[in-house]
């Protein structure tokens, strides 16, 4: 059977939505896999990731999710990357132990000037990762339970937000504003911090508060506490953020390791620079584990 690895088109998407659907989860509707590949913060998408074509049929997928990005500070100046966040490694049962898993991704993650995310992972293709040359981005978290009730500064109405935070914020604001995330303003010690969460029940019925992004970790770190005690429910539920993006882990702090490490390439941008935000877990409406 002749196969091979080439990035994928916007002809290919159909194919790609029928094979996620059929044999990787088909809880997920087709529109829902389609997400993957027609959002709507990038118009001049390079491709929609890599497919594996036998006979014109797609029977392998490697998801790319791109972005645009501006990292660093606003005092020592922002610069723009092209962020990747991987999703939805497939290869057909047919066509595994040939190399085309392993080609695909590497195929995926060939541009040295961006930088690649896997946020999601299953345990099984972990080495293949580490021999394409990703690395472990992330291997544990942080969680904060309520301990008393806070009347910390938060805002939550958006177009309030919105005329407080930076033109740069503004635009992930407007980006993120369809997705199942809820941002908040921390205004504490002199200072605004936007912040975003999603807000899920995971197992045993706790609500998790996971921390998606920051505009200055440093000073979320030193309110996490307070941020757990004015945010959480009194029903079972902790604020948890990964550990890059925790400067300093106070005693109220649990570290806690992953299921699974969070993995990525980059040769331009530091650990922490790299969020959740414009990622497949939006779009799938994905939990961090």
């Amino acid at each position: 059977m002749d196969a091979h690895v080439r990035a994928a088109a916007e002809a290919d998407i159909d194919g790609i939505c029928a094979l996620l659907h059929s044999k990787m989860n088909a809880k997920l509707p087709l529109e829902r896999w389609r997400k993957l590949m027609t959002y709507q913060w990038l118009e001049d998408k390079p491709d929609f990731g890599r497919v594996v074509v036998s006979d014109d049929q797609v029977l392998g997928y490697c998801g790319m999710v791109y972005s645009d990005r501006l990292v660093g500070s606003v005092e020592a100046g922002l610069r723009s990357e092209r962020m990747v966040s991987m999703s939805s490694w497939y290869l057909d049962r047919s066509l595994r132990g040939m190399g085309l898993g392993r080609d695909m991704l590497a195929s995926s993650i060939a541009d040295p000037m961006m930088t690649y995310a896997t946020l999601t992972n299953s345990p099984k293709p972990l080495a293949i990762q580490d021999a394409v040359g990703l690395r472990v981005l992330e291997d544990h978290r942080y969680l904060w339970r309520k301990k008393s009730s806070s009347s910390h500064d938060l805002l939550t109405d958006v177009p309030t937000i919105c005329d407080l935070v930076p033109p740069h914020e503004q635009v992930i604001l407007k980006d993120m504003s369809s997705q199942p995330l809820t941002p908040f303003l921390l205004r504490a010690d002199s200072r605004d911090n936007l912040l975003f969460f999603s807000i899920k029940r995971k197992a045993e019925h706790i609500t998790w508060y996971d921390l998606m992004y920051a505009s200055d970790y440093k000073h979320f770190s030193v309110h996490a506490q307070y941020l757990a005690d004015a945010l959480l429910p009194e029903s079972p539920a902790v604020l948890a953020a990964d550990g890059r993006f925790v400067t300093d882990a106070t005693a109220d702090a649990m570290r806690e390791v992953l299921p699974v490490p969070r993995y990525f390439k980059s040769e331009r941008v530091q650990p922490h620079e790299v969020d959740h935000l414009y990622s497949e877990l939006q779009l799938l409406d994905l939990k961090l584990d």
